[in-house]
């Protein structure tokens, strides 16, 4: 008698989950609504609805010519505090929290990057380690680190403005919280 009564709940789970896909999939509306509460279009990383993508796949709204700008002097800085971290990791070796903030730092970039490529916005070229002084300390290269910290989530304040697209502010507003979050603490307790 409880096999007769594992497979009928059986039969009952596998129709359940049959109506309830054909459900989601005949009210994309409502899949579309809870994608744009975990991320997905219109959500948190997602392509927004001030500008970026519209549903289903329709083609994106150009950046603004001051939305280029902005995200090419975000791209800059980070490139900036990538370079400074790269130095130090070359001047003193692997330390902490330079060689971890300076993968960080690629990811900001790549980040920053991937945006361009979808607006199809150039994207300039990183002007490398010859910019970037050495330093005397590690303390004084935490110091250096800190003021760069700042330096970024001050960048991000002023281009935020200038920005309509939603992607584009929900990654400036990510980056600058690592920034104020994360590598700024890091590099106040360092020495």
């Amino acid at each position: 008698m409880s096999k007769k009564i594992l497979k009928v709940f059986g039969a009952v789970a596998a129709v359940a989950v049959l109506v309830f896909g054909f459900l989601a999939y005949a009210q994309p509306g409502a899949v579309y609504a809870a994608g744009a509460e975990r991320g997905g279009p219109g959500g948190r990383g997602g392509y927004g609805q001030a500008g970026g993508a519209s549903a289903a796949g329709a083609a994106l709204t150009p950046l603004s010519a001051a939305e280029e700008a902005a995200l090419k002097e975000a791209i800059l800085e980070e490139y900036g505090a990538l370079n400074l971290y790269q130095q130090v990791t070359a001047q003193f070796g692997s330390i902490y929290p330079f060689a971890q903030i300076a993968r960080a730092e690629q990811q900001h970039v790549n980040a920053l990057v991937r945006q361009a490529t979808k607006y199809g916005v150039e994207v300039p070229a990183n002007p490398g380690l010859s910019s970037v002084p050495t330093f005397a300390t590690v303390a004084e290269a935490c110091q250096a680190g800190a003021a760069a910290e700042k330096a970024d989530a001050a960048l991000y304040d002023q281009l935020k403005p200038q920005v309509t697209h939603t992607d584009l502010i929900a990654v400036f507003n990510n980056l600058q919280k690592a920034s104020l979050n994360s590598h700024l603490p890091a590099f106040e307790t360092c020495d």
